[in-house]
């Protein structure tokens, strides 16, 4: 059985830490331009990665802090939640919208 050293890319998300390597589809590239190409590129719904003006390298995670990062990058984009609103049944119409 032989072993052999091989030298490849990964990101790290500068918020958080987070690799693309952490889930099992984790992808290594053989090169920083393969994985910014392949990073920042979005497939499908899912948000890419940010590489910011400053350098930073933003991951895709869902939540409010990342995707503030992502906007000056991306583009406001809405998330699964942004624009719902749900009112209980007892709410009071408002004097302006009877």
């Amino acid at each position: 059985m032989a072993l052999e050293t091989i030298i490849c890319v990964i990101a790290v998300c500068d918020l958080c830490g987070r690799r693309n390597t952490d889930s099992e589809y984790g992808a290594h590239y053989p090169t920083r331009d393969d994985a910014f190409a392949d990073l920042t590129t979005a497939y499908g719904s899912d948000p890419a990665w940010a590489l910011t003006a400053d350098g930073r390298l933003i991951c895709d995670r869902r939540d409010q802090r990342h995707h503030e990062q992502r906007i000056p990058v991306h583009g406001w984009h809405p998330t699964s939640g942004a624009m719902t609103v749900t009112f209980a049944p007892d709410t009071p119409p408002h004097p302006a919208h009877p």
